[in-house]
């Protein structure tokens, strides 16, 4: 233990003074983070109307809810997507993002639209929907309903006059008929509701979320993992210097000297969370974007975190033990770091790919790490929430360990 205790202090004073890695590690997310923030804070999704996709499903028999469907399915800016499944799967859909909107006809509707309080169309948004594109859909759907509210209005008011308006009536004198109803085109306002939908989608009540609610956790998860670049680094200098053969001379285990070199990077990984969601709270407001939302759940934000870094650790560790020189560690590392960010959702959002490639980016453990994030910071869940993506990047991060510590045996002869 005392040996351990060592190599962390000795590690932790070598980064200390390599203060160009940490700027590097620190400075680099912070700026990723304000410039996408603030650049994408009014177009983070898709602005193309033949990009906006979206299920409609009609619980109603009515000829009036066959009326919104065929009338919304004629708008040419909104791409539906075919699906049988129920409400509540395409819900779940929509929640993870693999559709923008879903349009939702209740059951009753046509019946009740003529009541004080009618029944709403519902449309569900996805978590990556931005409030801008969400209005747009939004108002295309309520301008569909409008127009069948204001024609069955329009059909009242035509059935309430006699067969011959003006005709004299009985004794010669003009009878007007019945009184013809009040036309009330604002309740057309009541009959298109918005909720955006999270994973238990929440009507109402859920924030649309924001281009910093992507940026924050997505490049704070490329910054946990571009850690490898230092730590590798440092490890081969470490190696062609003779201190490995120094520390393997005094009867240090390869579990030590990887856990020497693990601790103070994992401790590195934790302050950069702490710093870049203070980032997104603060500063990208402060430079006019939008503040970010923490979530409900301090125990999956802090398990999430940990899980993370020790993923990336790890893997740093691994890359650290299979490459020879300071000049591979940095090439492979960048080229690895930026395919996994690549289909992990970190450059582009997941929401966006084409459906072969979101099943494809879920192989990506920085994907894991996004999710994670997302499924608190915007689905507002819990620790059971993040339960998957907590065990995937366990288990990436023992099993990137495990082949670091065979690496390393096998470098020193064993």
């Amino acid at each position: 233990m005392g040996a351990l205790i060592h190599l962390v202090k000795k590690e932790s004073l070598v980064l200390v003074r390599d203060w160009h890695a940490l700027l590097l590690l620190f400075a680099m997310p912070v700026l990723f983070i304000l410039v996408m923030s603030l650049a994408l804070r009014d177009r983070f999704a898709a602005q193309q109307g033949a990009a906006l996709t979206y299920y409609l499903r009609n619980l109603d028999s009515h000829a009036l809810s066959a009326d919104v469907e065929v009338k919304v399915l004629a708008e040419e800016n909104f791409r539906r997507l075919s699906s049988d499944e129920g409400a509540e799967a395409l819900r779940e859909r929509v929640a993870r993002d693999e559709a923008h909107f879903l349009v939702l006809i209740p059951e009753g509707f046509g019946a009740a639209i003529d009541l004080p309080e009618p029944l709403a169309v519902q449309v569900l948004s996805g978590p990556g929907v931005d409030p801008a594109t969400a209005k747009l859909f939004e108002a295309g759907v309520r301008g569909v309903v409008t127009r069948i509210y204001t024609e069955r209005s329009i059909e009242k008011l035509q059935s309430s006059f006699p067969p011959r308006p003006g005709a004299p009536g009985p004794g010669g004198d003009s009878t007007p008929g019945t009184a013809a109803p009040q036309v009330n085109l604002d309740a057309a306002e009541q009959l298109v509701r918005r909720a955006t939908a999270g994973r238990g989608v929440a009507e109402e009540s859920a924030a649309v979320p924001t281009a910093v609610q992507q940026s924050v956790p997505a490049w704070l998860v490329f910054a946990m993992f571009f850690i490898a670049i230092p730590l590798s680094t440092t490890w081969v200098q470490e190696r062609h210097q003779g201190t490995f053969a120094r520390l393997r001379a005094m009867g240090l285990s390869r579990g030590a000297l990887l856990f020497g070199k693990l601790v103070p990077y994992y401790v590195i990984n934790l302050l950069q969370v702490v710093l870049m969601l203070a980032v997104g709270v603060w500063l990208v407001p402060l430079c006019g974007g939008d503040a970010l939302t923490l979530g409900d759940s301090t125990t999956g934000l802090v398990v999430m975190a940990a899980a993370l870094s020790f993923a990336s650790v790890s893997y740093a560790l691994l890359v650290a033990n299979v490459v020879t020189t300071s000049e591979q560690a940095t090439i492979f590392t960048g080229v690895s770091n930026l395919l996994l960010a690549a289909l992990g959702g970190i450059m582009v959002p997941r929401f966006v790919m084409p459906a072969a490639m979101q099943e494809i980016s879920l192989y990506s453990p920085m994907a894991w790490g996004l999710e994670g994030f997302l499924d608190i910071f915007l689905r507002h869940g819990g620790l059971a929430a993040v339960g998957d993506e907590v065990l995937k990047l366990a288990a990436f991060g023992a099993a990137s360990l495990l082949l670091a510590a065979l690496c390393l045996g096998r470098a020193r002869g064993k």
